[in-house]
């Protein structure tokens, strides 16, 4: 046995401390969220606590130099010193929570289809409800992630941005504010659009070749196997191929979904930019607070123009989700002795 991982696992408080429920598929999918509510809001609370301190930074900082106070120094470095310690704690508890939900799933899943009928797996593929769940399960965890550590950020950062330079001159907040917003709304409109075109498609094609994969490994078994290898083998290769062209198409559109938005944000960098030097010329304000707000709606840059990218995420998985639920609720019935 692996010493260290032994000593991590007891560290961390896992080992015999994961939780799962039943999961009813009659349900809508995001009902298993309840059972963990309590871990989940202590982690968006906590990020909220986190991004709302870095956020502000740069005008924090600038506040710090421009009147030389030690107390506002010295208690902003021990934050950020004392950050990785808080952010391990409550991570701790939300690793805890959305293992057990994932686990939940899983076993849920297949507990159904180890209990069914038999004669609906003689006209279903197993390769295919192997695809159906392993999808499923990486799709509660990047829908959870996404939301909590992408969504979260992103959102925070657009309200103090814009309640920043509000803060200094209305019609630098105004603008700022509406730029963001309509930059994040046509990063959503294309990902949305690239989304609901190229996500079903994705879907199809992994469920063909986990059908075909497992077919394969099924027929080792078989003594004409040995018959039909270079043939399934010649299967094996196309379908592989064809879901490398899937793949690719699906990740190359959503990033050219993206190139508009980025095009957009440049465009309000240069306005902002030309409002922020006609105000350091009339003095309302002064060099070190223009570039303090200039580094805060720059750094937004990468959460802003893949803010679509985000949502197009949770809608995919999302979309993963339904098609194991529903494939359940159209399965069968369980009716196997157990």
């Amino acid at each position: 046995m692996n010493k260290v991982y032994n000593f991590l696992e007891k560290l961390f408080g896992y080992r015999g401390n994961i939780v799962i429920y039943p999961v009813d598929f009659a349900l809508p999918w995001y009902k298993i969220y309840a059972k963990y509510w309590l871990r989940m809001v202590v982690t968006f609370i906590c990020e909220i606590l986190v991004w709302s301190f870095f956020a502000t930074l740069p005008l924090t900082i600038t506040y710090i130099i421009q009147t030389q106070s030690r107390e506002l120094a010295i208690l902003g470095i021990g934050i950020t010193i004392l950050n990785p310690i808080f952010f391990h704690l409550y991570i701790r508890s939300y690793c805890k929570a959305l293992s057990g939900l994932m686990q939940s799933v899983t076993h849920s899943a297949y507990e159904f289809f180890v209990t069914v009928d038999p004669i609906y797996h003689s006209t279903r593929s197993s390769g295919k409800i192997i695809s159906k769940i392993n999808r499923v399960n990486s799709a509660y965890e990047n829908i959870t992630d996404t939301v909590l550590f992408n969504i979260v950020p992103f959102c925070i950062q657009v309200i103090i941005v814009s309640i920043s330079f509000l803060q200094y001159d209305r019609q630098l907040g105004l603008i700022a504010g509406i730029s963001l917003i309509g930059i994040i709304a046509l990063s959503i409109i294309f990902q949305i659009i690239v989304s609901r075109n190229v996500i079903p498609e994705e879907i199809a094609q992994d469920d063909i070749q986990s059908q075909v994969q497992v077919e394969s490994l099924q027929q080792v078994a078989l003594i004409r196997s040995s018959f039909g290898t270079p043939e399934q083998l010649d299967k094996i290769r196309k379908t592989s191929i064809r879901t490398g062209e899937v793949q690719a198409t699906v990740w190359m559109s959503f990033v050219s979904a993206s190139f508009v938005p980025r095009i957009v944000f440049g465009l309000s960098l240069l306005i902002l930019t030309s409002l922020l030097f006609e105000a350091m010329q009339n003095g309302s304000l002064d060099t070190a607070t223009a570039i303090a707000l200039m580094i805060m709606y720059m750094s937004s840059y990468g959460s802003i123009v893949n803010a679509g990218k985000h949502i197009e995420r949770i809608i995919s998985n999302t979309q993963k989700i339904q098609d194991l639920y529903q494939y359940i609720r159209d399965f069968g019935k369980q009716s196997y002795p157990v």
